[in-house]
């Protein structure tokens, strides 16, 4: 088991503690590609997120959106458009916040001090 810093193979490996404090609720690849939508676009429809992730049903959808609204990550706005119902989602700046955060320590976590990553 790796400690906190450790030598392998006569590199010094060392675990990123602010990579562990980071929430759960974002270490998912669909709760990822979701902020990483809302983060570029600044809000999308429900349909919006559906088309940008096609292999996910609309339950687990729905289910990511509510873990990341009960977060405080995005914010729901609803509203009758033409008798049907539209629903769009936000990043907070929580949720902006925190995704940065993540964003920086997973590059920091894979990339080594030689190689060209952008951070």
């Amino acid at each position: 088991m790796i400690q906190l810093s450790e030598r392998i193979n006569n590199k010094v490996i060392s675990a990123n503690p602010a990579l562990i404090q980071l929430p759960f609720e974002l270490f998912n690849p669909y709760r990822m590609i979701i902020m990483q939508c809302l983060k570029h676009h600044g809000n999308a429809e429900f349909r919006q997120l559906k088309n940008a992730i096609p292999e996910i049903t609309d339950g687990n959808l729905s289910s990511h959106l509510k873990v990341l609204e009960q977060s405080d990550y995005i914010q729901v706005h609803k509203e009758i458009i033409d008798r049907k119902l539209r629903t769009a989602y936000e990043i907070t700046e929580k949720g902006k916040d925190d995704f940065e955060k993540l964003r920086k320590s997973l590059l920091e976590f894979y990339c080594d001090k030689g190689d060209d990553c952008h951070v």
